[in-house]
């Protein structure tokens, strides 16, 4: 075969091949059109919208590790709580909030995941878990004689001389109108296992950015017994103040709302913010039985979401436990 012969064969099996390939194309599906995910700014700063729904949704949460020491933060060689050895502790807290409109007002979910792990042991659990519709409010949640008075200042150690109970199941309603008037009330249950009738609270205030007035009562049916708290705050500038006072209805015993010791307890604090990146807070209580309790901690921004909190803590009772001191670092990311 000469070279001329093959080069007038490859030209016209080329010329052939456009042909072929045309009736054999395969065609490539067009692309689905992609839903980029939405911002959604009518419930707050982090919500978007779930692809496809109207409803928004919020992830978030925070890691934490903790490490504690002296007699009345530490542990003892058995490993129970007030002791002369140091304590550790590590936590995950993932929190999941929906919101969406609906006609009978906003409808609104939340939920907080905890997992803990302290001295080699694993802990999970369910901290909160409720669904909020038009001022409802049904599911896991800690006490409202708790959470409508609020925390006793922004120390750690606040509960030093506690103040109310936390988590429980619950049914409650709250009101809260556009001049600063609100109200709350609750059907609660104590988790005792021998209810008939649910544990009740009811609260009444008023709030505004400067001032806050707040009083609420709690109602133990199984000893037919409870309590009644009282709080003011004020705000002026960078710093913030509280004085928060409880009666018990029956000071010889306590019962699941007066968790403090007698007739009585107070407490009072005060926060304010040093620079930019440094806020210091303090807490004073005491209660009918002659307990005193101090903390008072530094919280430092280190960057944006990380901060790391040292705190001192003091406590005297009146009884075999004396006074004790103790002692913790916090170092939290929250996102």
């Amino acid at each position: 075969m000469t070279l001329r012969s093959l080069l007038l064969g490859s030209a016209a099996l080329l010329s052939f091949a456009p042909m072929a390939t045309a009736a054999d194309a395969i065609v490539a599906a067009e692309p689905e059109p992609m839903e980029y995910v939405r911002v959604c700014d009518a419930f707050g700063s982090g919500y978007f919208y779930i692809p496809g729904t109207e409803t928004c949704l919020k992830i978030g949460g925070y890691m934490r590790f903790d490490v504690r020491g002296g007699d009345l933060l530490g542990l003892n060689t058995d490993g129970v709580a007030g002791g002369d050895t140091y304590d550790n502790r590590a936590r995950f807290a993932l929190r999941v909030s929906t919101a969406s409109d609906t006609e009978l007002g906003d409808l609104k979910t939340y939920s907080e995941v905890r997992f803990n792990y302290r001295q080699g042991t694993d802990a999970v659990a369910l901290q909160f878990g409720y669904i909020d519709l038009a001022g409802f409010r049904v599911g896991v949640d800690e006490s409202a004689f708790t959470t409508f008075a609020g925390y006793a200042g922004s120390v750690m150690n606040d509960d030093l001389i506690p103040f109310g109970p936390y988590r429980t199941t619950l049914m409650s309603y709250t009101f809260k109108s556009d001049n600063g008037l609100t109200g709350i009330i609750a059907l609660e249950d104590d988790e005792s296992g021998r209810n008939y009738m649910p544990d009740m609270v009811a609260g009444a205030g008023y709030v505004s950015k400067a001032f806050s007035a707040r009083v609420v009562g709690g109602y133990d049916e199984s000893l037919e017994e409870g309590a009644i708290k009282a709080r003011l705050d004020g705000t002026l500038g960078s710093v913030s103040a509280f004085i928060m006072g409880g009666w018990n209805t029956d000071g010889k015993m306590k019962n699941r709302y007066a968790t403090w010791g007698g007739d009585w307890a107070v407490w009072g604090g005060v926060s304010a913010n040093l620079t930019e990146k440094t806020k210091l807070a303090a807490q004073v209580s005491y209660d009918d039985a002659e307990t005193l309790a101090v903390a008072a901690n530094v919280a430092f921004t280190v960057v944006k979401g990380l901060a790391i909190t040292p705190e001192v803590a003091y406590r005297d009772r009146k009884d075999a436990t004396g006074d004790q001191w103790g002692g913790m670092v916090r170092f939290q990311r929250s996102f």
